[in-house]
């Protein structure tokens, strides 16, 4: 059993690849699994798009005025 245990998870590549067979062989099995798992993942991620797009537009201005004395 632990020559099997070793096989199939004994190193991150290995694991990642058993994870990923067993993940589309149950998307097969459930189709609507996928999409449900998707439109949450969307749902959780949309409130932090707002803040993050903020974030990314205060680094680029303090970074072009930085720029801006250079020239």
């Amino acid at each position: 059993m632990n020559q099997w245990l070793r096989f199939f998870f004994g190193t991150p590549r290995s694991f990642l690849a058993t994870f990923a067979v067993v993940g589309l062989i149950i998307v097969l099995i459930f189709p609507g699994l996928l999409r449900m798992a998707a439109e949450r993942l969307v749902g959780e991620l949309t409130p932090l798009l707002g803040p993050a797009l903020a974030v990314v537009i205060v680094f680029a201005g303090i970074r072009m005025i930085l720029r801006a004395g250079r020239g």
